[in-house]
């Protein structure tokens, strides 16, 4: 299983990522455990994937996030 790797995103999809942390609204303390997820190095699976944080989602596929999504904004893929 593959785990995430934030050096290798797109400019795009990096871009992309700033801007939805800025509309939904995603707090210091959301990125702090967001932050401190990522550091405990996670797997996910190969395919689409979400991770609630509770007030936002992350979605990704694979070793790449794609986007944030709202609280109970429905995603799909694998819960993690």
């Amino acid at each position: 299983m593959p785990h995430i790797d934030w050096t290798k995103l797109p400019k795009a999809v990096r871009v992309h990522l700033q801007q939805r942390v800025k509309d939904r609204s995603i707090t210091e303390d959301d990125m702090i455990r967001l932050t401190n997820w990522i550091r405990a190095n996670p797997e996910v699976p190969n395919g689409e994937w979400c991770k609630d944080f509770g007030t936002f989602t992350l979605a990704g596929e694979g070793a790449f996030p794609k986007t944030f999504l709202m609280k109970g904004q429905p995603c799909k893929g694998k819960q993690i």
